[in-house]
């Protein structure tokens, strides 16, 4: 039997050419609808200030010696349920009123005196201007090497960070 007649003629390397194309063009095709659908089953599209706030905090009088350190919110968001503030509210702080936001001190909660605005932890949020001012109580100062941390627990991010 003969072959049909064509224009072109048919070779084995113009088959092999056509057949890697269309296997390249396949992995391709795949490696995109993977990476889609990876991104949105991350979040990325549906993230919320909840899930990594965008946050500006300093921490200061952070240096050896001192027994008082401050968190200033200086600006974007606000870090929501920051706090869950006891009934009545008080000037304590430890690992239960710390809800979103931790502050450590060398690896641990910190635990003791606080003063929100120069008040009592009386609200969940920490808003742009709020002041968080920590005592770290009698006979403990800050030595050269601690190290203070602001951690946004939900997401385990970390909002600020001062070596003292």
């Amino acid at each position: 039997m003969e072959e049909p007649k064509t224009m072109f003629k048919r070779s084995r390397g113009a088959q092999l050419i056509g057949e890697v194309l269309l296997i390249a063009i396949v992995i391709v095709v795949g490696a995109m609808v993977g990476a889609i659908a990876t991104v949105f089953t991350s979040g990325v599209f549906w993230s919320t200030v909840s899930d990594n706030p965008s946050v500006s905090i300093v921490i200061e009088d952070a240096r050896p010696g001192a027994s008082n350190i401050t968190l200033v919110h200086l600006g974007k968001e606000k870090v929501e349920n920051a706090f869950a503030p006891s009934s009545p509210p008080s000037y304590f702080v430890d690992a239960v009123i710390f809800k979103d936001i931790e502050v450590r001190i060398n690896g641990l909660v910190y635990e003791g005196w606080a003063s929100l605005n120069r008040g009592e932890i009386a609200k969940p949020n920490f808003e742009v201007g709020d002041e968080l001012e920590l005592g770290l109580g009698s006979g403990w100062k800050l030595s050269p090497g601690d190290k203070i941390m602001v951690i946004y627990v939900p997401g385990g991010h970390v909002l600020a960070c001062q070596n003292v």
